[in-house]
Parts: C-alpha cells; sequence; structure tokens
C-alpha cells in the first residue's frame, strides 16, 4: 500500500477514534444530572404565591413550584444563616462542624444569660470534606455564588468557580455606587456559569443575599407593592419587591435551562435558610420566625423542580432538613461517600416518587448560644429578652421536643421539669402553632423523646454550656 495512502488511513482512525471517546464522553457526562440549588437568606414559609400569599407576587417559583413536588416539612439545620450553610455544605449536624451561631454566641446582655454560652466556629474547618468536594471526583465543576458566611473562601472549599458580594464592591448593601442590583448580578454569574458548562455536570450554589436585611428594592417594583391591599401579617412593600426580585432569578435561572436544552437533565432545588424576619413578614400559623426555635424560625419554603423525572403537583409532607442535601446529590451524581466521613443526612431521592418515604427516626437541632430578641418576635418569645436561649430539639413523627439549657442544668433537669420550664413538648399535627404544652399531660411521649435527645446529644457529643454565669441578674 502506498505510503500516503496508509499515513491517510491512520489519520482517519485517529479521529473517529477521537471524535466517538469525546461522544461517548459526552454522553456519559450527561447522564449525570445537573444541580441547580437556590438558597434565599431570611425568606419566610409564607412568603411565596404557591405557599398562599395573596401579597407577594412570585409567579415564576409558583410555576416550577406546581410543575415539580412542594416539601411542606422542610426545616433549615437552624433557625439563623451560618450553621445551616455550614450544615448543608458539610453535611453534619452543627455540633460536629460547631458552627452554631453568626459571630458571637454570646448576643444581648450578660446580666440577662444565666449560662457562658459554648464557643462558636465562624468557619467550616480544615478536616470537613465540602459537597464540591465529594463531587468532584464524579466530574462535576462547581460553582458558590452569592452568600458564603461560612469563613475562607468557596474556592478554599472544593468551588472551582466563586463570586460573592465583596468581590463584586457590594459592601453596603443590595445597590451598588454605580446602581446595579446584587440578585441581579449574581443571576447573571450564574447564567453565563451554565452557559460556559452547559456540557459538563454542574453544581450551581446559587444563595442570594435577598432578602436579608437591610431591605432594599428597586423604586419602579415597590411603588406597585405599596398600592396593593395588605394580606394579613404580610405588606411591606420593600420586603415584597425584594421577594419578586428573586423570582425574576429564578425565572431567567430556568429560562437560561431551557433555552439550552439542559432542563430534563437538571435539578432543580429552591430552599431558603432560616424563618423570616419577624420585623418584616410573619409565618402563621407558624410560631415565631428568624431566630427561634419554634417552627416559624426553622421550617421553610421548599420544592424541587425536574421535568419528566418528578411528577408534576406532588406534595411530600415527611419532615426533611438540610442536611439531606448532601446525601441526596450523592446518590444522584452516583458518587462515592468520603472515605471515613460522617454524614448525618439521608438522601431524598426515594421521596421523589409519591408514596415513598424514609426510614428515619428523628430529625434534631441543637443551638447552645443566646439571640436577643427584636420588636416583631416578641409576643411569640418565651421572653421578650431573647428570640432564643440555648436550647436543643427533637422531632419525630407528629411530636417536637424542645429542652432549654437554662432551666435543664441549672433548676433541677429531669427532676423537676414538670415545673422548672425546661421541656416544651408539642403535638404538630394538632397543634401547627405550638401553643399547647404537653409536658405535663403527655408523660409517656415526653420521656420516649427526652430519652432520644439526650442519648443523641451524647453519641454526637454536643457541648452543653454547663457554667453558670456569674454577671447574671435575675431582677
Amino acid at each position: 500500500m502506498p505510503k500516503k495512502k496508509t499515513t491517510k488511513l491512520i489519520l482517519i482512525s485517529i479521529f473517529l477514534s477521537f471524535t466517538l471517546n469525546c461522544k461517548t464522553k459526552s454522553a456519559i457526562n450527561q447522564k449525570k444530572p445537573n444541580i441547580v440549588f437556590i438558597l434565599i437568606d431570611d425568606l419566610g414559609w409564607k412568603d411565596l404565591g404557591y405557599m398562599g400569599s395573596k401579597y407577594y407576587e412570585t409567579p415564576n417559583i409558583d410555576r416550577l413550584a406546581g410543575q415539580g413536588m412542594i416539601f411542606t416539612n422542610a426545616y433549615a439545620n437552624a433557625a439563623n444563616c451560618a450553621p445551616t450553610r455550614a450544615s448543608l455544605l458539610c453535611g453534619q449536624y452543627s455540633p460536629r462542624h460547631g458552627v452554631f451561631t453568626v459571630a458571637r454566641p454570646d448576643r444581648g446582655e450578660s446580666a440577662d444569660r444565666r449560662l457562658i454560652p459554648v464557643d462558636n466556629s465562624r468557619k467550616i474547618s480544615p478536616d470537613k470534606i465540602t459537597i464540591a468536594e465529594a463531587l468532584k471526583p464524579a466530574g462535576y465543576v462547581s460553582a458558590a455564588i452569592g452568600k458564603w458566611h461560612v469563613g475562607n473562601n468557596a474556592k478554599e472549599e472544593g468551588f472551582d468557580y466563586s463570586v460573592n458580594k465583596y468581590d463584586i464592591n457590594f459592601d453596603k448593601g443590595h445597590f451598588n455606587e454605580e446602581g446595579d442590583y446584587l440578585t441581579d448580578r449574581f443571576s447573571n454569574y450564574a447564567v453565563d456559569f451554565i452557559t460556559k458548562n452547559k456540557d459538563n455536570p454542574f453544581f450551581l450554589y446559587l444563595a442570594h443575599d435577598a432578602v436579608h436585611t437591610p431591605i432594599q428594592a428597586k423604586e419602579e417594583i415597590t411603588l406597585k407593592y405599596k398600592s396593593k391591599k395588605v394580606d394579613g401579617c404580610h405588606g411591606h412593600p420593600k420586603y415584597a419587591a425584594m421577594i419578586e426580585g428573586v423570582d425574576n432569578s429564578v425565572g431567567r435561572i430556568n429560562k437560561v435551562l431551557e433555552d439550552l436544552g439542559l432542563s430534563e437533565n437538571t435539578i432543580l432545588i429552591f430552599f431558603s435558610d432560616n424563618g423570616g424576619h419577624g420585623t418584616y413578614t410573619c409565618q402563621k400559623p407558624l410560631r415565631g420566625g428568624k431566630g427561634m426555635f419554634y417552627e416559624g424560625g426553622i421550617r421553610v419554603p421548599m420544592f424541587v423542580y425536574w421535568p419528566n423525572k418528578i411528577e408534576s403537583g406532588g406534595t411530600c409532607d415527611d419532615p426533611v432538613i438540610s442536611t439531606d442535601f448532601y446525601t441526596t446529590f450523592l446518590e444522584l451524581a452516583g458518587a462515592r461517600y468520603p472515605d471515613n466521613y460522617l454524614l448525618d443526612g439521608e438522601s431524598i431521592v426515594p421521596l421523589f416518587s409519591k408514596d415513598n418515604s424514609i426510614d428515619r427516626e428523628a430529625i434534631y437541632w441543637h443551638f447552645p448560644a443566646y439571640l436577643q430578641s427584636y420588636e416583631g418576635l416578641r409576643l411569640d418569645s418565651r421572653d421578650t429578652t431573647f428570640r432564643t436561649r440555648p436550647v436543643s430539639v427533637i422531632r419525630k413523627g407528629d411530636w417536637k421536643l424542645l429542652m432549654f439549657h437554662e432551666e435543664w442544668i441549672l433548676d433541677g433537669g429531669r427532676e423537676k421539669m414538670e415545673t422548672n420550664n425546661a421541656i416544651e413538648l408539642y403535638n404538630l399535627k394538632n397543634d401547627l402553632s405550638e401553643r399547647s404544652n404537653l409536658v405535663k399531660t403527655e408523660p409517656k411521649k415526653r420521656d420516649e423523646l427526652l430519652d432520644q435527645l439526650i442519648d443523641w446529644q451524647n453519641v454526637i457529643n454536643a457541648p452543653m454550656p454547663t457554667e453558670a454565669n456569674l454577671d447574671y441578674n435575675e431582677n
């Protein structure tokens, strides 16, 4: 055979082999679903149209929620920002990663605190394996766009791409000096990331700063809400305009997925980091809001949208919590669990099919710190000084028990619990507003949950604030 023809055949063979390999790799990649996780800051359980609000306008969110699955018992891992973020990124309860609150654990006046709170970490420790790091071996490229708030930076924690408000000079709120709006800018970066990575499996963690204070919104949207009729405790025009800005962002993210033909291979999850801020909104019939471990502070809006994978119009009443996302994403990606690394969540993939459930006994919270009160929540607090004092919580089935550490540790614990106000017990099925404390009338259920909570504290080595505060003034 002539030399030129032999060379030509070899080149054709190499080209075909390269092309087939590329197509094969592309096909393999596309079998792995893209994951878009949208986290809103301080969005309350009732702050959306699909959750029953007649004041807020959220057509994009409502449409996706209606075409996906709505989770009615979704919980954040804490009643404020940083610990929830750490838990969903690490897949662990707070006692394992040590992020219990935002900034200082000794909020409020020292004279009002009966205990010395546990030390708080403001960042994810280096030994933790984030979900981005766990997904990387499965071929995922990842981006953290928006609020980080757990120390270091996202790239140091395994994300390939990151941007937060400080990177783009939004130091003083939701507008920069040029008048750009932060929610829009984050949406731009998210759309760009999706577009650039459309041929690879990707994980997008889009964590908006909205609707956190300062309450700032575009004037033209705000004006519309100033003329709307107030709906109960929902009626703050700027807050509503911030929510509409978030809704527009969700619409943009979904549109780029549709335009690129990625929708059917992309799961989109919508979630909030804690309950709504009581000065601007409320969660009725839930009790309380941000900073409280009653339902209004930890139960959050959530839906999952995945065309042709999750049946439209579904509702799931099973309790889920933000530690569950880590294990869920690993299952979706077909990724290995990290070696020698404890995970506290359960995969919620079985719940994407109707009538399935998770065989889980209970979910837990642990908050050995203080959060001072503010005007909007005082009617729902145990006292007018703090939104919450140190507390641990268990939810099991329809039942929820709260252990308040001050009374438990200083006022006689189990022996005095019928009179020392250390324990509160509620049946959420019959009493969603947590108004009827059954600690005296349901002793069997009380003891069952209390024993299980104490066992969990011991197993997870939950630090307790056992030292009395000598500055406390009981008057």
